[in-house]
């Protein structure tokens, strides 16, 4: 599957990233300067759509826990929508479940970012 990242950003501001395809070596480097982008663009609120991912290795948990360390000093919030079984699998063998919170679908994940549950504090466990 080809890798794709596009974005909306909503009304409030709340960057809404659409992921599919692998997020490994190859491509996460692209996904990584998306990321780094908007955040350096004042977009400190995202969700994260997997909905479409068939593979997340290490790397690709890599860019997720460094989102996460980019939006703490701007009390960032993330979220990760509609993960694939193999995406919601690896976050949970990984524990980054503990870290980043995930939704069922796109629309709850906006839900959570917009009232402040999906915040990244350092002190979330």
């Amino acid at each position: 599957m080809d890798f794709s990242a596009e974005y909306t950003v909503t009304d409030d501001d709340i960057v809404v990233m659409v992921i599919s395809g692998s997020m490994d070596v190859e491509t996460t480097p692209r996904l990584r300067g998306s990321l780094v982008r908007l955040i350096d663009q004042g977009h400190h609120r995202l969700v994260l759509d997997l909905s479409g991912v068939d593979l997340i290795d290490s790397i690709g948990l890599g860019v997720i826990v460094g989102t996460v360390h980019r939006l703490r000093p701007h009390d960032g919030s993330l979220a990760v929508a509609a993960p694939s079984a193999q995406a919601r699998n690896v976050f949970e063998i990984t524990q980054l479940v503990r870290v980043v919170t995930m939704y069922d679908t796109t629309e709850t994940a906006v839900g959570a970012v917009r009232d402040g549950r999906a915040a990244v504090s350092s002190t979330r466990r």
